[in-house]
């Protein structure tokens, strides 16, 4: 709405210094838009002015409130962004007509006049430089005149607004005292209507109960007279519900003797049957056992005979080789006794052979240093000497001589020597003959008792290994049978703790029965006595 000089107070007429222009349209019209900012008072003034009705309206935010229009704004949420802020309130500025009255008010969107920046007069040029000073105090003149005619202009317009919203206000009196008239007249009126309705609503209650307390009457001498007419039927039916409930009750208590004595009966055949069942798993355990003592003496026997086969084969082979190690023993005895003269006779020859060979090696070496050349001694280096000594001895030796006539002549001598003569037997080869075939009988007769130790000692692991064998599995079997049995002992007594708790749970349900049949018996006999208290008292009424 325009402003009113007269009702502005002095903060509010200042508004601040002008921070942006813009213009924009609104109903065909177009105005100029400026944005105030006022940092004492903390407040943002948003005014627009009419160019051709010069009609002005403003709006005024704080500064918290004006930063909450941007809070869900990233681009205008920073406060330095103050142009962008302007120019988004000015885009959602509208003229609203609220009460008859135009007001300024933000829209939640932009509307479809889009604001646009004002074009100032830039090319204008003030010719200062030749006017004189006539000119210049008119020119003075006309620039105050134009403020007085503002003045002037702003006044009337504020006078002419104020005429108006005074007329307006007498008006709206006017109507206020008319609407309150009417308003009593209507009231006044249902207040009348409300009284006679009243009236109305207080006749019928008064005649309805008038009819009700006469029917009461009718109603009571009709009870009256039933109560006197069925007494005599409510014996009879009492009579004839106490013999059906006493027929009932017989039959339920035969039928509780029945079931109980074929329970009782089921009972006991189910006792008997598992006395029969426990006294043939008795008869099959024990048989099961003497079965199994039968297989263990036999197992048992056969064991024995086994391992007494065993030994006996051992101790014949035992027998055996000792057998053949005494004969062994005498029969190397006898070969030593045999051999002994000619291993003796035959270590002598050696002997004599070795000192005739000695012998003859040292008179070949004396007959070679007799024979040799003195060597020439170097003496201008004595070093050349040694060396060459040195290597002299490191020099092995050359090939001997062959042998002259002697030496054969010895050799034929020592041969013949050891011959007995012509194409008789050696009896050096004799002997290696005998010893190898004794060496080869030994190293067989060790490789048989090796073979021997190894059997033995197969044979004994495999006793060992087949004891384990039977050994585990009569635990395993053991073990199996102990499983069983314990399996049926838990068994049946998993079926006996069932039982006995089905049993338990039959006679709570029984005594359950019991106590529920005791306590309907008794609720039947209190129900009995009140009706015919009841009774009693409205015969004695």
């Amino acid at each position: 709405m325009a402003g009113i000089a007269d009702e502005e107070t002095e903060e509010e007429k200042d508004k601040g210094e002008l921070m942006y222009q813009e213009s924009k349209q609104f109903h065909s019209e177009w105005f100029l838009c400026n944005a105030y900012d006022n940092s004492k008072a903390r407040r943002v003034t948003f005014e627009i002015y009419g160019l051709d009705t010069q009609d002005m309206f403003t709006k005024s935010y704080e500064y918290s409130a004006f930063d909450g229009l941007f809070r869900f704004n990233a681009e205008l949420m920073n406060p330095n962004r103050k142009e962008g802020r302007f120019h988004y309130i000015i885009e959602r500025l509208a003229i609203v007509t609220v009460n008859k009255e135009r007001e300024l008010k933000l829209m939640p969107e932009p509307s479809e006049e889009v604001p646009q920046l004002p074009v100032y007069e830039t090319t204008r040029k003030i010719p200062t430089g030749r006017m004189d000073l006539k000119e210049r105090q008119r020119l003075r003149e006309q620039m105050d005149m134009l403020d007085i005619r503002r003045a002037e202009n702003i006044a009337k317009k504020r006078h002419a607004t104020k005429q108006r919203i005074l007329q307006h206000i007498m008006k709206l009196k006017e109507e206020d005292k008319r609407k309150k008239e009417s308003v009593d007249k209507k009231i006044e009126e249902e207040r009348k209507q409300r009284y006679k309705l009243k009236e109305e609503q207080e006749r019928k209650e008064r005649e309805e109960e008038a009819r009700i307390e006469a029917m009461k009457k009718i109603r009571r001498k009709a009870v009256e007279v039933k109560e006197e007419r069925t007494e005599e039927q409510d014996e009879e039916e009492y009579r004839q519900l106490r013999a059906r409930w006493r027929v009932k009750d017989a039959e339920k208590a035969q039928i509780a003797a029945d079931l109980k004595a074929r329970k009782l009966k089921e009972r006991e055949e189910k006792a008997s049957t598992e006395q029969k069942q426990q006294e043939r798993m008795e008869e099959v355990q024990n048989r099961r056992e003497i079965a199994w003592a039968a297989r263990a003496e036999r197992v048992k026997k056969k064991e024995a005979a086994k391992l007494k086969s065993i030994l006996e084969v051992k101790q014949e082979r035992e027998r055996k080789e000792k057998l053949q190690k005494e004969r062994n023993n005498e029969f190397l005895q006898l070969l030593h006794m045999e051999r002994q003269p000619i291993f003796k006779a035959q270590l002598e020859r050696t002997e004599e052979r070795k000192r005739d060979a000695e012998s003859e090696v040292e008179a070949l070496t004396n007959y070679k240093e007799r024979r040799s050349i003195p060597r020439k001694v170097n003496k201008k280096s004595s070093k050349d000497f040694s060396k060459r000594e040195t290597k002299d001895t490191q020099k092995p030796k050359g090939k001997a001589k062959p042998k002259g006539k002697s030496d054969k002549e010895s050799d034929t001598e020592g041969g013949a020597g050891t011959d007995t003569g012509g194409k008789g037997l050696d009896p050096e080869k004799v002997l290696d003959a005998v010893e190898a075939k004794m060496r080869k009988e030994m190293e067989e007769q060790r490789k048989r008792d090796m073979k021997d130790r190894k059997r033995t000692k197969k044979v004994k692991e495999r006793m060992i290994a087949w004891e384990e064998r039977e050994s585990q599995h009569n635990a395993e079997v053991r073990e199996a049978y102990r499983q069983n049995v314990t399996a049926k002992e838990q068994t049946a007594a998993e079926r006996r703790l069932v039982m006995q708790q089905r049993q338990r749970e039959k006679e709570v349900e029984e005594d359950r029965k019991k106590a529920e049949r005791a306590r309907l018996e008794r609720v039947r006999e209190q129900n009995i006595a009140k009706r015919e208290q009841a009774r009693l008292q409205a015969l004695t009424a």
